[in-house]
């Protein structure tokens, strides 16, 4: 019988928090070749009519996504469990309309992404869903 031996995964918790912080960078600085930086070749977007695109489609929706409006992003990964090579990523995604003034200007999104680590070490997200954050009413 083998014995569980704790994993150190504090350096690829940390490089995965790192990677949240420059995609949020990526997207407030409309830079697409930073955000396309944790993209491989294919990635799949739960949310979309058509989830699985190719690297030249994911970077084609970024494009369009930051030159959308004028809105600033904050990206909170507040979980992140890694299980052999791959990561599962939870959060949430703030995002503001810097043209509107006080609290109407912000939504908040739930994350999930999945995450690969490569043979050069570095982590490519592969997969991803995200949603508004829904109240839910208490029912006695």
């Amino acid at each position: 019988m083998s014995e569980l031996v704790p994993r150190d995964d504090a350096a690829d918790i940390e490089a995965l928090r790192i990677m949240a912080r420059d995609f949020a960078a990526g997207l407030n600085d409309r830079d697409v070749g930073r955000i396309m930086r944790f993209y491989g070749a294919q990635y799949v977007d739960v949310n979309l009519r058509h989830p699985v695109q190719t690297f030249a489609e994911r970077r084609s929706y970024y494009d369009a996504v930051v030159h959308r409006g004028n809105f600033e992003f904050k990206v909170d990964p507040e979980e992140i469990r890694i299980e052999g090579r791959f990561a599962f990523v939870r959060g949430t995604i703030e995002i503001r309309d810097r043209d509107v003034v006080g609290e109407a200007s912000a939504r908040v999104l739930r994350y999930l992404e999945i995450a690969a680590k490569q043979p050069n070490g570095e982590w490519n997200v592969i997969w991803g869903m995200d949603g508004p954050i829904q109240e839910t009413a208490m029912h006695a």
